[in-house]
């Protein structure tokens, strides 16, 4: 009896604090905040309480149930999450959000901060609430959701550690969630170098060399886990991990969003699984630089509603417009399903390398056990005079498309394995590239024709309607068959 009265006494007294308006009260599960309402503003109570649990060595600020505004302050964010603290509401009831009456705002701005843009944090976990940064809403420039962003000379060669998003519901922010540096050539640097230093630098632009300095790898973040969260309507990448050596992007239901989630800036050791993602421009983007990535278990097509002649495509291999000498590598694609059945072009897979770029090489990629509703672009249509595919395995899919191809004047493209699929494609497959290996695919409802451009492609053991048509050169022809006809 005693037990329960002490109970129900907790109770009413944490009730209490939350109808007192932003108060916070101490408890045995860690420091609540209650709600101000849409009336007032909640960044002081919420800074308060977060500065108090870590300057006290970490735990959890309890947020309640409610409305908490935020006003947007001068400079780079309003509320700035530190080190060792968890941030936890009650569900969706829980409700973070820009002021939709700020004024418009080109410039980038965090209402919700993960460390400064000198003082990173770690240990950090947000859970189970709700957050609108309103920044389609407001015709702001760029409103973020919970990201990290170093970009001071002094914190180039600092990183945010450690850092969960889960479980939350995450609307109109410019990306939900992330971690990034500026993309110049300021931190390129092997040491902490001073702002007129480092401005001066920017301006040469970077250099060719730029992913694989052993200092800037050591200072990558790490350990990123953004994952069971709803994401709607993000005006640019729905996550990026940029710069991240051990990541996870994983059963998020992502709708509306201009990209879905992304790699970039030389990240590596990162799973991206087991999400939906419904997009406006791109899916899944793999980009400059990165590596060891894997993307596995994802449902990626194009939202209701996309331009019908956008050349979106749902996993995008690609590069920034820097002028940089790339390499995106050792990236494995297993058990998604890809569909693009909406779009003018239908391409489910595409290579692209910007104008700017001096150069990048894609290779040591495995796409196996994928279902792909559309086509796939195994050529670069921007940049292919910069452009290398190769030490590509392509295995055990499910095609309803075509591997569209470039002669190798046009692409450089060699060593890649196309081996054991089944093409449903009502047509045929034309071969144009050189020094492909096409072996044991099955092709239902058509056969494989090689062009006249493609040289020293070895064909054997397909299964095809028709037989195979080879005007190329040199071509190893062997052990191929014929589907029998039905009687």
């Amino acid at each position: 009896m005693k037990t329960t009265l002490l109970i129900l006494s907790a109770i009413f007294m944490a009730s209490l604090a939350f109808a007192q308006g932003p108060a916070t009260a101490n408890t045995a599960f860690g420091l609540q905040v209650s709600a101000p309402g849409p009336e007032a503003f909640a960044e002081d109570a919420l800074q308060q309480a977060i500065d108090k649990v870590s300057a006290a060595g970490g735990g959890v600020v309890i947020l309640g149930a409610g409305d908490f505004k935020l006003s947007r302050k001068p400079g780079d964010e309003t509320v700035i999450i530190k080190s060792n603290v968890t941030l936890r509401g009650q569900g969706h009831a829980t409700h973070i959000y820009l002021d939709p009456k700020t004024p418009p705002n080109p410039l980038r701005y965090f209402p919700m901060r993960i460390g400064s843009a000198k003082v990173p944090a770690h240990n950090v976990v947000i859970e189970n609430l709700r957050y609108t940064g309103n920044d389609k809403a407001i015709g702001g420039g760029s409103i973020m959701g919970f990201n990290a962003r170093l970009d001071e000379p002094e914190s180039m060669l600092l990183s945010c550690d450690n850092i969960t998003v889960r479980n939350c519901w995450i609307y109109d922010a410019k990306q939900a969630a992330g971690c990034t540096k500026p993309a110049s050539n300021m931190y390129h640097a092997k040491y902490v170098i001073p702002a007129a230093e480092a401005a001066a630098a920017s301006k040469d632009g970077p250099g060719a060399k730029f992913y694989g300095q052993p200092d800037r790898l050591a200072s990558q973040f790490k350990n990123w886990q953004v994952h069971h969260n709803f994401i709607d309507t993000c005006g640019n990448k729905a996550v990026e991990l940029a710069e991240c050596n051990g990541g996870l992007i994983a059963d998020n239901y992502i709708i509306n969003c201009e990209d879905g989630p992304q790699v970039i800036f030389g990240s590596r050791n990162v799973r991206i699984c087991d999400n939906h993602v419904f997009f406006l421009r791109t899916g899944i983007n793999i980009t400059e630089g990165s590596h060891h990535i894997t993307v596995s278990g994802n449902i990626v097509e194009p939202a209701a509603g996309m331009n019908l002649k956008n050349w979106g495509s749902c996993l995008v291999f690609r590069t920034e417009p820097l002028p940089l000498a790339t390499t995106v590598s050792h990236v494995s694609v297993m058990g998604n399903v890809f569909r693009n059945q909406t779009t003018e072009a239908k391409v489910t897979v595409r290579f692209e390398t910007r104008k700017e770029s001096l150069g990048c090489h894609y290779e040591a990629i495995t796409l196996t056990g994928n279902v792909f509703d559309g086509n796939l672009q195994f050529y670069d249509r921007v940049n292919p005079g910069k452009t290398t595919i190769q030490d590509i395995v392509f295995a055990d899919n499910i095609c309803e498309g075509s591997i569209l191809n470039a002669p190798v004047k046009e692409v450089a493209s060699k060593h890649v394995t196309v081996r054991g699929n089944t093409f449903r494609y009502t047509g045929n497959q034309m071969l144009k590239a050189s020094h492909w290996i096409w072996s044991d695919n099955t092709q239902t409802a058509g056969t494989l024709e090689l062009d006249p451009a493609a040289k020293a492609n070895i064909i054997r053991n397909n299964v095809t309607a028709s037989p195979i048509r080879d005007q190329g050169i040199k071509t190893s022809l062997n052990g191929n068959e014929v589907l029998p006809n039905d009687p």
